[in-house]
């Protein structure tokens, strides 16, 4: 009925190609700029890159509908939470030039607020986990502890 009409839409809107290429630029910038003589960065970096690949795999799914029902809530969470990744690579490479306020850098303030809108990661974990998965839904003791937490 009328749920799964809404939860069908929401499917469009969650995940979206903008969580992959609104700090990109200045991921770019901060890449550039990034000392990759060190090993964890040269590892983070990688990191993210694969994100990116992984990420465009999970929209292009989406959008030629190959993912199973539900699974925008993979693609969410994901893309989100690359997009914190980012933005926190970026806050570390680039310091305070990181906060000079541009179309760019606005946009990287705003990476954590993608992890609210749409749902929070944990309750795009629960929709994957009880209609993508189909495991049983969480006891109401432990998931009020987890939301706690």
């Amino acid at each position: 009925g009328a749920f799964s009409q809404t939860m069908r839409q929401l499917e469009h809107e969650r995940g979206g190609i903008d969580r992959l290429v609104s700090n990109k630029a200045l991921y770019d910038t901060a890449r550039k700029r990034a000392d990759t003589t060190n090993r964890v960065v040269r590892q983070e970096i990688a990191n993210i890159e694969i994100g990116y690949r992984i990420g465009r795999i999970l929209v292009i799914r989406e959008t030629l509908r190959q993912a199973p029902a539900g699974f925008s809530a993979a693609t969410k969470c994901f893309c989100t939470e690359l997009e914190t990744r980012i933005a926190n690579f970026v806050f570390s490479t680039l310091g305070m030039d990181a906060t000079l306020w541009d179309d760019v850098t606005q946009g990287l303030a705003y990476a954590s607020g993608y992890t609210i809108m749409g749902g929070t990661s944990n309750v795009m974990r629960n929709i994957l986990g009880e209609r993508v998965l189909g495991l049983p839904k969480e006891p109401p003791a432990q998931k009020a502890q987890a939301d706690r937490n």
